[in-house]
């Protein structure tokens, strides 16, 4: 196999040649456009983009600088010529990519596995180095960085671009001649005059490829002038703050991990009005990231921008955090001090019950040399934007468990925190998109858990962004946070995005509960299409099928949005129960429920279901009738206590149903450790057994119309009746 300079030099040597900007053209052309035949974008459509034979967008960007060294041309080919140049690059890319895996022993590699327990092959990047000891893990994450695929949709460069740069407008319009939004309205226009060619050209013609590629992606300014009703002026000033001529700055790109001049400036220069751009993405892209290299041109601005930087930073998570757990519940900037000592601080900080979720921000990018593999830079970037945030973010969660402490906002007031929370979550946000950003936390994190402190979790503000958008309210960002944690490092995919696909689609549940999951880009179809649906107006559903919509209108669904803003720990609990079961136990219980409900209209007795749950060494009990409040707490909590005394169990959830308003009630929630007791003996000698492999069918066939047992206590006359009639016992039991 050829080392991958090899390729990349004969790549080089190809891309000098007449016609090959038309090759490139003809790659962008087919792998950055969805193309449908009824003009729909749905689930099918979609799928195009997750096709491996099509380019990642950084393949297409090194092909793009490689045309670009050689200066602009536009010479048309022949198709044969087309075919035969395409089939070559293909090929060539297709290699180069495997160039990037080390070369392994399979035989020793295949007798290694087999001698290893599950429980000691985690990391696979050891285990590997244990049959090559010249493999580093650097091997494995100049790959993810380089095809690790996009994290980040362009409406989210677009939208948070302007919210990014909010303070630095006086400076862009200043310096640059124009406003953010202003350089939306422009990328949009170029945007949709490409998209209305393409559309055009594909509904004239017959067949594939077409005659001819480099004008789709070819425009001048008076085109975009119209399209965005800018002035002229604007338009150029937006145009040359992205654009440059094909051979500038591209002298340094000599392998796929140099900088590369194209990405930071995606518009080609063909002359005074007439551009050329390959990649909308790679527009949204630089609209980004290029204005925090304006600013470090500036001495005396660069300053101002590192601190806006930060600010947008921790504002803009606080203000994502705010849209779910309210306002009052996410503070920013908080010290901690120990007497007059400060002891730590919390960029941003989430208390919601007895949850607390302790954010460090940063804005540190990741570093060409980084980009390249290089050992001591790429750790060396990782700890100054990701270890040290993490190292603050778990010190202050272990104060968080402490007395004593004294908590103060910016302004120096003191905050009332409590102590003692039940689950904390350190989370580091960076507000630059870091490629293979799960990968380098997997490979480079120290970190520490307790039964406390979870699973720290890396993120960008990206990220933060999707996960407020989609999931509803406290206790399914909650839920999510706990089942991602719990899976730690155990969970491959290319980005984040994947795994909050996979709960939304699958609730992370995964047959025989294995020790590692690969997770498949495709599996975020459904996410992208809600989103654009949610941000870009495209017609379709705005929630992803799956965990969101699956109880709907039925009594579990009802029951988990009367309690998903609660912050009580025992409704919370209660939730995440509900949403920790699969779909055959939820049909079972709205099920069961609805027997229930219709058996107390009959008798107006009480009626109730117990179910065990195993693995997670907990159990449910439901009960459904129209007592006192006073009454059904009591009875609910007795039941509980002794159907988690009988299993064992270490928690137990109970829940009230109103069978008249078809509605939650109240619950009671019981954890503790599992003591033996002569009373409690005593107290369930007589209670029926339940079983914990009860089915749909079993339910079906369960009547609750039996008559209660008789009571030995003696009851008032004047006292609610125990059948559960609602009714004095006088005017009830004792005369029926």
């Amino acid at each position: 196999m050829r080392v991958e300079q090899e390729i990349f030099d004969e790549l080089e040597i190809l891309s000098a040649q007449e016609g090959f900007w038309e090759v490139v053209a003809f790659f962008c052309c087919k792998d950055t456009f969805i193309y449908s035949s009824n003009g729909n974008l749905d689930r099918e459509t979609f799928e195009q983009v997750f096709d491996k034979i099509r380019l990642s967008r950084t393949e297409l960007s090194t092909l793009i600088g490689l045309a670009c060294k050689s200066g602009f041309n536009d010479k048309k080919l022949e198709l044969h010529e087309l075919k035969e140049k395409s089939e070559l690059v293909w090929q060539l890319l297709d290699e180069l990519h495997h160039s990037f895996y080390p070369s392994l022993d399979i035989e020793a590699l295949s007798a290694k596995f087999d001698n290893k327990d599950s429980d000691d092959i985690l990391d696979f990047g050891e285990f590997i180095r244990d049959i090559n000891p010249s493999i580093d893990k650097n091997h494995f994450m100049r790959e993810a960085i380089f095809y690790g695929g996009d994290g980040v949709f362009k409406h989210q460069y677009r939208d948070l671009a302007k919210r990014r740069y909010s303070l630095d407008e006086d400076w862009i319009e200043a310096n640059k001649g124009f406003r953010i939004s202003q350089a939306v309205d422009v990328i949009s226009a170029i945007e949709q005059i490409q998209l209305e060619k393409v559309n055009t050209a594909v509904s004239s013609v017959e067949g594939w490829p077409l005659p001819h590629h480099l004008p789709l992606f070819s425009f001048d300014v008076s085109e975009v002038v119209r399209q965005s009703s800018l002035k002229e002026g604007i338009v150029r000033a937006v145009i040359a703050a992205f654009s440059a001529k094909a051979e500038e700055g591209m002298r340094c790109f000599k392998s796929v991990d140099d900088f590369n001049h194209k990405n930071a400036f995606p518009i080609i220069k063909v002359d005074e009005d007439n551009f050329v751009s390959f990649q909308a993405y790679s527009l949204w892209e630089a609209l980004y990231e290029n204005p925090f290299f304006w600013f470090n041109a500036d001495d005396a601005y660069k300053v101002i921008a590192s601190d806006n930087r930060g600010v947008f930073t921790e504002d803009f998570t606080a203000e994502r955090l705010a849209l779910v757990f309210g306002e009052e519940n996410v503070r920013t900037n908080i010290d901690i001090f120990d007497g007059k000592d400060k002891a730590g601080e919390i960029d941003v900080l989430v208390t919601f019950g007895e949850f607390a979720i302790v954010v460090q921000a940063k804005s540190k990018k990741l570093t060409i040399e980084a980009r390249k593999g290089n050992s001591k830079q790429l750790e060396g970037d990782f700890k100054k934007a990701i270890q040290d945030a993490y190292d603050q973010a778990h010190l202050c969660s272990q104060l968080l468990q402490k007395e004593g402490y004294v908590y103060k906002d910016e302004s120096g007031n003191e905050v009332n925190i409590q102590s003692g929370f039940k689950t904390i979550f350190p989370v580091c946000i960076v507000s630059d998109h870091f490629p293979a950003l799960s990968a380098q936390a997997r490979y480079f994190l120290k970190y520490q858990t307790t039964d406390v402190i979870k699973h720290p979790y890396v993120m960008d503000v990206f990220l933060i962004d999707m996960i407020t958008e989609i999931l509803p309210s406290p206790l399914w960002v909650l839920d999510y946070l706990i089942k991602r944690s719990d899976y730690g490092d155990s969970l491959f995919s290319n980005h984040e995005l994947v795994i909050l696909s996979t709960y939304i689609k699958q609730n992370l549940y995964f047959d025989e509960n294995p020790d590692l999951v690969m997770l498949d880009d495709d599996i975020s179809v459904d996410l992208e299409l809600v989103m654009l649906a949610r941000r870009d107006g495209y017609e379709g559903e705005i929630t992803p099928e799956g965990l969101l919509n699956a109880h709907k209108n039925t009594h579990i669904g009802s029951i988990i949005d009367d309690i998903e803003l609660s912050t009580d720990y025992g409704l919370q609990q209660l939730g995440f129960l509900f949403l920790s079961l699969g779909s055959d136990t939820i049909d079972l219980l709205n099920e069961a429920i609805s027997k229930m409900v219709a058996q107390f209209k009959k008798d107006h007795r009480n009626h109730d279901i117990s179910l065990p749950f195993s693995e997670g060494k907990t159990g449910l009990t439901i009960h459904c009738n129209e007592n006192d409040n006073d009454t059904a707490s009591r009875r609910l909590i007795s039941h509980c206590e002794k159907r988690k005394y009988t299993y064992k169990a270490e928690s137990w959830v109970g829940c009230c149903f109103s069978p008249n308003q078809g509605r939650f009630r109240f619950a009671s929630y019981h954890e503790g450790k599992w003591v033996e007791s002569d009373e409690m003996e005593k107290l369930v000698a007589d209670l029926k057994p339940t079983s914990s492999a009860v089915s749909i069918k079993d339910i079906k066939k369960l009547s609750f119309g039996q008559k209660p047992k008789i009571t030995h206590e003696k009851i008032g006359r004047n006292e609610p009746c125990p059948c559960g009639s609602g009714k004095k016992y006088k005017r009830c039991c004792i005369n029926p």
